[in-house]
């Protein structure tokens, strides 16, 4: 709960379910708590083994979010909606350099690279689980680690370049951080829809890879537009 308390946007849909589903609603409150009715979160259970693969001793939320490799597709299907939301707001005032494409010597794949005047982002998205302030500070770290070879690759010419990771929780929590980089290219009144629609977006990936893992049973369709998935519009006020 401390990295959904730094943001008031990590519980925007408490009051009013804003693109959220009932569902998800349901979902993420006992997720937030710790009370799903995993092996490992049991303590009158013998085996506490994680149920779908061999490679965990205990099946935490953290595990099947996060690490069960059978939740892959899930994983990145979850990481790759909040990256279509970042490059659609960042689209209409920076200049895309490269989606998703092998740069540098060593092949990097940066979600994003972006260009606005003479400076130059690397813009990664990352969806750790929200293991306290310090899991998305590590999270960080390994973003800026992992893409600093390629700052001497962009900083020529007068071009500045910048590591800028964007940190989404697994169950929501909006990290404060990302609002320093996104506020500088987004309205005051887009960020904070933005902010929700990315909250969102994680919970309802996250719960529909829980249900999975839990019944065997795939909750999204492989092999169409993603864009197609992304949490609907708020819904009129009058109705």
């Amino acid at each position: 709960m401390e990295c959904v308390a730094q943001s008031p946007a990590s519980s925007h849909f408490i009051a009013d379910g804003t693109y959220t589903r009932f569902a998800d609603w349901r979902f993420v409150h006992r997720a937030r708590l710790n009370l799903l009715p995993l092996n490992g979160c049991q303590a009158w259970k013998e085996d506490k083994r994680c149920r779908r693969c061999n490679e965990a001793d205990l099946e935490t939320l953290p595990h099947v979010l996060n690490h069960c490799k059978g939740r892959s597709r899930g994983w990145q299907l979850r990481h790759d909606t909040i990256v279509a939301r970042v490059k659609k707001a960042l689209a209409t005032r920076c200049t895309i350099i490269s989606e998703n494409q092998r740069v540098g010597p060593d092949n990097l794949r940066p979600d994003l690279v972006v260009q606005s005047g003479n400076k130059i982002f690397i813009v990664d998205v990352t969806i750790p689980f929200e293991n306290r302030m310090e899991g998305f500070e590590k999270a960080k770290r390994l973003k800026h680690d992992k893409y600093a070879s390629l700052l001497p690759l962009y900083s020529s010419n007068g071009v500045q370049a910048a590591i800028i990771p964007i940190v989404v929780g697994a169950l929501g929590a909006w990290d404060p951080e990302n609002d320093r980089f996104l506020s500088k290219y987004m309205s005051r009144g887009y960020l904070n829809k933005f902010r929700k629609l990315c909250v969102s977006d994680c919970i309802k990936w996250s719960r529909d890879i829980y249900v999975e893992h839990i019944s065997g049973h795939r909750q999204f369709t492989d092999g169409v537009d993603l864009a197609e998935h992304l949490t609907p519009p708020e819904p009129p006020s009058d109705l």
